[in-house]
């Protein structure tokens, strides 16, 4: 792997969404459709949407505790031998508002430590004016680890 994100433009699906949580679902089912078709097996398959599902509800989350209804960005690339995925959003990095009942767990950090879990490679990186960008890959299955022990 080069360990680098491809520029945007050359995102085999781009889609960009309000931070409304209904749309979860259409959007783990592209997910699901366009991971298939680039020859994600099943495993792989069912890791990416559920890795993209946990980044993009916090996004979602985050938003919306905020006021922001700015939109959710999501790339989907496929290259030889992974796929990846870049979600794009513009929640603040701090002072994000009030949590409701104080919880000790940032959501943020508990959900990318589920989705490091899932996926091959993870990377989250603040965007420029503010706003997250994570990205991950996952190998086609050939190319995939065996567990570690």
């Amino acid at each position: 792997m080069n360990g680098t994100w491809r520029p945007a433009a050359d995102a085999t699906v781009r889609l960009a969404f309000p931070p409304e949580p209904r749309l979860l679902g259409t959007v783990r089912l592209v997910v699901g459709i366009v991971a298939r078709k680039a020859g994600v097996d099943d495993e792989g398959v069912e890791d990416l949407k559920v890795a993209v599902s946990e980044t993009c509800a916090v996004a979602v989350d985050d938003l919306s505790r905020n006021g922001l209804d700015a939109l959710i960005e999501l790339d989907l690339v496929e290259e030889a031998d992974r796929f990846g995925v870049e979600v794009r959003d513009r929640a603040p990095t701090d002072g994000l508002g009030p949590r409701p009942g104080d919880r000790e767990v940032d959501d943020r950090q508990f959900g990318l430590a589920l989705v490091g879990a899932l996926v091959d490679e993870l990377r989250t990186t603040p965007l420029q004016g503010g706003g997250h960008r994570t990205s991950f890959w996952l190998r086609r299955a050939a190319e995939r680890l065996p567990p570690r022990s």
